[in-house]
């Protein structure tokens, strides 16, 4: 037996034998831990909810879907998981490649980053999917104005890799967004007012968004509020009348849990302070607050849901101070969330509506509360890759 291992190794030789012990006690170490180690159900790196153990049955089990499920499933609970993926994108780096998780043969490229200059990571952009999400999504926000009887403002948010292309890898594949925007200006009514924040939120202008996170940072936020007011008709509130207040400087958001890179600097965090009498505040079902900023995310990984404690069905923001300024539904993503903030010195209420988790008719909501103007705000990647207003369709 000891003359037939001496065999093996030295066939294999021993530097081949070692790395092949080593990945099967990796295997096995993995595989027993999945079985007896307590599973997370949410991912905090991710902010997402982590794949469940599949139930088998003969018709999954046919088609295939079982085997997908639990691929993801052992993906997604494997020990030392976050680990790995930092190792990996410093593997990934340190050979020179500037994009991750991205996959050019398909559209979109879900899930890929760029590492680009500055310390920013950015959103990899391609055209919207072959499906007819993008085509579904536009036809039902602009025809929403049309549904309701009531006068619509979209704004389309570009991605930070769209307005900053100078800091993406030299050759990077992207798509342009303006063209997004064109498609929407084209299927627009007479009662329905497009934005165009492209020109303003360049980084010829400044820095407007996260470097570790896909969203517009609060000076981007305020840029795309300024051109929302004016579009709606009223004179934006003076930038001047805000303190913007850092909050935090570790802020590591949804880019960065991507491709978790050990080198990453973090961003500093603001929430916005009126300067003025604060007089909003916010309903979520049975609850009232006197603030729009749920601090105690400022605790956690997600401190972006510090702005309105993050998304939710229905959200009722009320301004004392605004006696006849109209009630405003506003059906969004959470680009609006901290927005909302400065569009809410302009409305007596602003009933903030994410299609997502809305589960009732938005007519007879529109009805019942009394509203006279509507808007939506969503970023274009989400109108490309994802079902956001189906239900507004008559």
């Amino acid at each position: 037996m000891k003359e037939k291992l001496k065999n093996i190794l030295k066939t294999c030789g021993w530097e081949r034998c070692i790395v092949a012990v080593f990945l099967l006690l990796v295997i096995a170490v993995g595989s027993v831990s999945l079985i007896v180690m307590p599973k997370e159900e949410f991912s905090p790196d991710e902010n997402r909810v982590l794949e469940e153990f599949p139930t088998l049955s003969g018709e999954n089990l046919l088609d295939g879907s079982f085997m997908d499920n639990m691929e993801n499933y052992v993906s997604d609970h494997f020990p030392m998981r976050r680990d790995f993926i930092a190792l990996h994108t410093q593997l990934m780096l340190a050979s020179g490649k500037k994009d991750l998780g991205s996959n050019y043969g398909t559209v979109p490229a879900e899930g890929g980053v760029y590492f680009g200059k500055n310390d920013h990571i950015y959103e990899v952009l391609l055209p919207p999917d072959h499906t007819t999400v993008f085509e579904d999504n536009i036809n039902a926000i602009t025809g929403f104005s049309a549904n309701a009887g009531l006068p619509l403002t979209i704004l389309a948010v570009p991605s930070g890799a769209q307005e900053q292309p100078d800091n993406l890898p030299n050759f990077a594949p992207e798509y342009d967004q303006r063209e997004a925007l064109k498609a929407i200006e084209e299927k627009a009514d007479s009662n329905t007012t497009v934005v165009d924040t492209f020109d303003a939120l360049s980084l010829d202008n400044g820095d407007y968004y996260y470097k570790t996170d896909h969203h517009w940072n609060l000076e981007g936020a305020f840029v795309g509020y300024t051109e929302m007011a004016k579009a709606m008709g009223f004179t934006p509130v003076s930038r001047d009348m805000y303190d913007f207040e850092k909050v935090s400087d570790s802020f590591f958001g949804t880019l960065y849990s991507k491709a978790i890179y050990w080198n990453q600097k973090p961003d500093d965090f603001y929430i916005p302070r009126y300067k003025g009498e604060n007089t909003l505040t916010q309903q979520t079902g049975d609850t009232v607050r006197d603030d729009l900023y749920w601090t105690e995310f400022l605790e956690e990984k997600d401190k972006y849901s510090t702005f309105l404690g993050g998304n939710h069905s229905v959200d009722v923001i009320r301004n004392s101070a605004v006696k006849d300024g109209g009630k405003l539904l506003l059906i969004k993503d959470s680009y609006a969330n901290c927005m909302i903030p400065f569009l809410a010195q302009h409305f007596s209420e602003i009933h903030v509506v994410d299609l997502r988790y809305f589960n009732f008719d938005v007519y007879q909501y529109i009805e019942e509360n009394d509203i006279t103007q509507l808007a939506a705000v969503y970023s274009i990647k989400q109108l490309c890759d994802t079902d956001v207003a189906s239900k507004l369709i008559r």
